[in-house]
């Protein structure tokens, strides 16, 4: 297993590939929580936008209300497996990994506000993909490094919210950019594995409970996971391109080392 991220700024491939690595070093963990996650996703979908009966084009509105829920939820739920997943590229980043056991349930995760600014998250894009689904994109960009600010920066108070707009900026919005190429990239994938699972188990012999949504639930929980990884290294890389973080590290000693303070 790799044992850190890059110490300097990444091209895009270089990003998509560490988000890649930061998931398998994350491990069951962070996918099981994924999975929870997009299980939980999926029924509350169904149970408060579910899909209507026949043709589309006669029930435009209640699918315009079921993609919206969907895509708000989602972005409710990458956010919180953002958490967990900050704390693993930081310790990647010094080549000190936190132990798999400690990803959830560790000092640094910062729960309650996580699942605040989660919840913030979620009401701001499904705002968003309800107003003709434009904002959605904008709205989706620009909250990727709200979560591994919170946890990886320790930020507070309005910083939280005044800080990844800030580094974004200063960034030209680069992060938001690649972020969405992530989550499109997830998207095809998702698609291809999501339809293709639903054809296959349809056409088996005997009745698999929930056949429909079964493949879904897996790549979703996979795909959530992935992107919030994608977030955490999209976070650590921006600093070191705004904020100089690599050349911090390289010549930090000691309690300098507190630049990444998600690290106990």
């Amino acid at each position: 297993m790799e044992t850190e991220l890059p110490l300097r700024p990444m091209t895009v491939g270089e990003l998509l590939d560490a988000s890649v690595v930061l998931l398998r070093r994350c491990g069951p963990p962070l996918l099981l929580l994924g999975l929870v996650l997009a299980a939980g996703q999926q029924a509350l979908v169904e149970l408060l936008a579910p899909a209507p009966a026949g043709h589309w084009w006669h029930h435009v509105t209640a699918w315009w209300l079921r993609i919206g829920f969907f895509l708000g939820t989602e972005s409710m739920v990458i956010p919180v497996l953002a958490a967990p997943a900050s704390v693993a590229a930081a310790g990647a980043l010094l080549g000190r990994p936190l132990p798999r056991r400690r990803l959830l349930a560790g000092p640094g995760q910062r729960w309650p506000g996580v699942l605040l600014a989660a919840l913030v998250i979620g009401a701001v894009t499904m705002g968003g993909a309800y107003a003709c689904g434009l904002p959605w994109l904008v709205c989706y960009a620009a909250v990727g490094l709200v979560v591994p600010v919170l946890v990886i920066d320790r930020a507070t108070g309005l910083q939280v919210l005044s800080r990844p707009l800030v580094l974004l900026g200063r960034g030209g919005l680069r992060a938001g950019w690649i972020r969405l190429l992530g989550w499109l990239g997830w998207l095809a994938v998702r698609c291809a594995i999501g339809f293709g699972a639903a054809t296959l188990l349809g056409e088996l012999p005997f009745e698999v409970p929930y056949a429909a949504v079964l493949g879904w639930v897996v790549v979703d929980g996979l795909a959530f996971s992935a992107l919030a990884c994608l977030d955490a290294c999209l976070h650590l890389e921006n600093r070191m391109r705004v904020e100089g973080l690599d050349l911090a590290l390289a010549t930090a000693t000691g309690s300098r080392r507190s630049v990444l303070a998600a690290i106990p």
